[in-house]
């Protein structure tokens, strides 16, 4: 019983482990799916700003597009003379906020820049041959398209700048000759939108790589303080002959709330699975107190109160279980049917005390001098019965005559009397198929013999 209430107990416990991770499990579900929904919401916060920041850089860039080709307008107007450039160029670069500068190279040679001044580092420079940017150069020369390339790092003034260049062909003799290059100098500081920095400040991250044709490596166009590469999305930004790469990225989603959140979970969790677990204990306790109760209860039931021995009622079980083993087992079965000679007498004589207590001492004389005391039982008054299982009659009888020599020897003693007991006692043998109240009326029978016989003797 005890183990199994320490197994019941341990089973309690690990119901209640179990239910505490549940819940916290729980717990930390709903934090998961806020979290996933505030991700969500931020992910969609991330696409409508890089989509905003990508039509400004578009706008932006669109104005390259337009200078280079108005270059090119001008230059066909002028049958390819260039006296009036720096007029062009001073009227395009003051209208146009996007070029911070605007060049012209016949044959891929620039020879002609506005404004000059902090310029004068590119002035002749050859496209078509620098071995660092002639991809890009000859790209737009096949292509016969405009080819931004960038950010490089400009020769005159150190610089990061994106270029447009806009191949320019003139009809001579009714065939197309490259006459050279319209191009249109952007720095990178005036095309990134305002847009940037005011999402900066709302704690969201920028990257934006260009697309440059002379080189393997995608050029850096802006990148936020603390970029981390992780938690964004990437959207390409279409620009002509080329693609740009936006990627925006938000902080870890962190709700102030959710460690007050987890821990309370975690508490109530905790708390709930303490109470059951006491609750438990506390049932199982008390029904441990009301197991033991009944154990004792069913024991007094069994139990003569005033000899110790078994009652009447303790008898009639044990004799009906060992006629059933009997039967079942084919086992001889003897019992025993004892009454003290002149009980009457005894109490007459002494009183009731006295009586009792002669009755304490044959039952415990009958303990000790037999081999299995829980097979003694008094029936009622003077009567006793003996249970001898496995027993045939001739062997029960050699017990019992040692037993009835052995109360002979060991005298009653009284306050005012000692008291020599002497018995009747009748035995009989269980036969096959035999009803225990058949069994009961021939002991009883013999038990009355051996009193007719003068009693102090043992009929079977």
């Amino acid at each position: 019983m005890q183990k199994n209430a320490k197994l019941y107990l341990l089973g309690t416990l690990a119901f209640c482990l179990f239910l505490t991770i549940i819940l916290t499990g729980l717990g930390e579900l709903v934090i998961r799916l806020d979290t996933e929904h505030e991700e969500s919401i931020q992910h969609d916060i991330l696409l409508n700003s890089g989509a905003m920041i990508s039509q400004n850089i578009l706008k932006d860039i669109t104005h390259g597009i337009f200078v280079t080709e108005t270059l090119e307008a001008l230059l066909k107007s002028s049958n390819y003379q260039t006296d009036n450039f720096n007029d062009w160029g001073r009227q395009i670069v003051v209208n146009d906020s996007a070029a911070s500068a605007v060049q012209l190279a016949p044959n891929g040679i620039v020879s002609y820049i506005f404004p000059l001044k902090g310029n004068e580092g590119a002035m002749g420079h050859n496209l078509l041959k620098d071995k660092r940017r002639d991809d890009g150069a000859l790209k737009a020369v096949q292509t016969r398209e405009i080819t931004f390339v960038g950010p490089i790092k400009l020769i005159q003034n150190g610089k990061y700048a994106v270029i447009a260049r806009k191949p320019v062909f003139r009809v001579i003799n009714g065939e197309e000759k490259f006459w050279g290059f319209t191009i249109a100098l952007m720095l990178v500081e005036d095309i990134l939108p305002p847009e940037i920095h005011n999402i900066e400040k709302q704690g969201y991250l920028i990257k934006l790589e260009g697309d440059d044709p002379d080189s393997t490596k995608k050029p850096l166009l802006y990148i936020s303080d603390n970029w981390k590469n992780k938690n964004g999305i990437s959207m390409p930004v279409d620009v002509p002959n080329g693609q740009w790469t936006l990627k925006l990225e938000h902080a870890p989603v962190h709700n102030k709330y959710y460690d007050p959140f987890r821990k309370t979970v975690f508490f109530v969790a905790l708390t709930i699975s303490i109470y059951i677990f006491i609750q438990q204990f506390l049932l199982q306790k008390k029904q441990k107190e009301i197991l033991l109760l009944n154990e004792k209860l069913t024991e007094l039931s069994m139990k003569d109160e005033l000899t110790d021995s078994g009652n009447r009622r303790a008898g009639m079980q044990l004799l009906d279980y060992q006629i059933k083993q009997s039967k079942r087992y084919k086992q001889k079965l003897s019992i025993a049917m004892i009454d003290i000679d002149y009980f009457k007498r005894v109490n007459d004589e002494h009183g009731h005390a006295a009586g009792d207590s002669v009755l304490r001492h044959l039952s415990s004389s009958l303990k000790t001098s037999l081999r299995k005391s829980n097979s003694i039982f008094r029936l009622g008054g003077d009567e006793f019965l003996i249970i001898f299982p496995q027993t045939n009659l001739n062997d029960c009888a050699l017990v019992i005559q040692n037993m009835n020599q052995y109360i002979k020897n060991h005298t009653c003693k009284l306050d005012a009397a000692n008291i020599n007991l002497s018995l009747s006692i009748g035995i009989a043998e269980y036969i096959t198929e035999e009803s225990m109240e058949s069994l009961l009326r021939r002991v009883d029978m013999k038990l009355y013999e051996a009193k007719d016989a003068g009693r102090n003797t043992v009929k079977y």
